[in-house]
């Protein structure tokens, strides 16, 4: 009884659709989910959605992992998304459709990451994939995009950037986060523009660390480095760089 934000129909007949939107509630928690939504519609999507892992690096154990899906046509279906190693399938804890990053804190019973490089396994579906998965042709699931591919497992700190991307446009007060992990609770981390600290993360969510550079609209026309610097309980430090422009 999951409810599924797509409504479509096989073969019809040309006419005028209405289409009906309902909120609902949070099932855990019972908040309403009233607010702006924004309505898709598609013809014949059958290009399957891209997917990327954003989460190259990450510190043995049971990290939290991230990738990039996004569709230009029907949308990814949130329920869609799966990463797999080692005979285990997880689905993504959120995801947001804007940025296309979801998010996979490995929870305690998926087995251990242990340090070196391993396969992992990538899987994302279209709002299209009901409905073209009996459609004839050599792709059993043509909505749905499968990749395979090597994340690395460290024994210290590791760093990821999600947001802003690479050479993005920073705006005025530009959200900065990024996944940080360690074999050690993460204290902190600590956020630099040109050498400069500009904020400091004291609390994560699953490795989720987020602040606002407030500075950016002021800063000069150009390029800027953005560096995060992540320190564990045991005094061992961690970074990672992002280019990005001030676009004035």
């Amino acid at each position: 009884l999951d409810p599924v934000g797509a409504a479509g129909s096989s073969f019809p007949r040309q006419q005028t659709f209405y289409v009906s939107v309902d909120s609902g509630v949070d099932r855990f928690t019972g908040q309403r989910l009233a607010g702006p939504y924004i309505l898709r519609s598609w013809v014949n999507d059958v290009t399957p959605p891209t997917v990327k892992l954003l989460t190259t690096q990450v510190s043995a154990g049971r990290p939290t992992i991230a990738v990039r899906s996004l569709d230009t046509q029907s949308g990814v279906d949130p329920l869609s998304l799966t990463i797999g190693y080692k005979g285990v399938l997880i689905g993504a804890a959120s995801y947001d459709p804007f940025t296309g990053i979801a998010v996979f804190p490995l929870p305690a019973t998926a087995p251990a990451l242990k340090t070196g490089t391993m396969t992992l396994r990538l899987e994302s579906s279209d709002f299209e994939e009901a409905k073209n998965v009996d459609t004839t042709g050599t792709a059993i699931m043509p909505n749905t995009r499968f990749a395979s591919t090597h994340l690395r497992v460290v024994g210290g700190v590791a760093v990821n950037w999600l947001v802003p991307e690479t050479k993005a446009c920073v705006v005025k007060s530009q959200r900065l986060v990024v996944l940080a992990s360690s074999t050690s609770a993460v204290k902190m981390v600590r956020f630099a523009v040109d050498g400069r600290t500009v904020a400091t993360a004291k609390k994560g969510v699953a490795g989720l660390f987020g602040a606002t550079w407030n500075g950016s609209g002021a800063a000069s026309h150009g390029k800027h480095s953005l560096t995060a610097t992540a320190v564990d309980k045991s005094g061992r430090t961690g970074s990672a760089q992002r280019v990005v422009s001030s676009c004035k």
